[in-house]
């Protein structure tokens, strides 16, 4: 089997066009990088922000409770 191109140098310069294939596949890459990575970023967001939302109304609920103990003691 031979290779199209005989030296690493000539496979990066593709003949004058490798800035623009070697640029259209990292581009690629990336793009392909972040439409796996964003929606694990965004979960992980969103389960911190549905935890602090639990930890406050628990914390609401508990202080209305003390609140509503506190009422009732008062004759």
């Amino acid at each position: 089997m031979t290779m199209y191109f005989n030296s690493v140098a000539d496979l990066l310069a593709m003949d004058g066009h490798g800035v623009y294939v070697w640029s259209a596949v990292a581009i690629t890459l990336i793009v392909m990088a972040w439409v796996l990575v964003a929606p694990l970023i965004s979960r992980r967001q969103l389960l911190r922000d549905v935890a602090r939302d639990i930890q406050r109304e628990s914390q609401r609920q508990s202080a209305g409770s003390t609140s509503e103990t506190k009422n009732e003691e008062k004759p």
